[in-house]
């Protein structure tokens, strides 16, 4: 699959998910820098005091979010107030949270969500 960075904008990720944690929380809120496409990502077992340090964040590109976990672009076009905590059974995803209408919804319903809002 070929990514166009350029298509997307930059996320803000968790330094811990770039060494192998697994993503807990998503969140895409409107970015004040045209560059920054909204979406936030952090790891599990991350307490106020880890993502209260911008040091602990770093910015990256859509490919790498690919290669992190290819539902990610899919998941780019979800509005603005989009947040999601990812639910994992055995060490692997199967669904999200939704945390504004709190209730649980598999991978195929949020990206049908997704889809309509389109």
């Amino acid at each position: 699959m070929e990514i166009k960075n350029e298509n997307y904008g930059g996320f803000i990720v968790s330094k811990n998910i770039i060494y192998g944690k697994s993503i807990r929380y998503s969140f895409r809120e409107k970015s004040s820098i045209p560059q920054l496409n909204g979406w936030n990502f952090y790891a599990i077992d991350e307490d106020e005091e880890y993502i209260s340090n911008s040091d602990n964040f770093i910015i990256l590109s859509a490919k790498s979010m690919y290669d992190i976990n290819p539902i990610i672009l899919a998941l780019f076009h979800a509005p603005y107030g989009t947040d999601l905590c990812w639910l994992y059974e055995n060490d692997i995803h199967v669904g999200f949270y939704d945390l504004k209408l709190e209730r649980e919804f598999s991978i195929s319903e949020i990206l049908n969500r997704i889809n309509k809002k389109r």
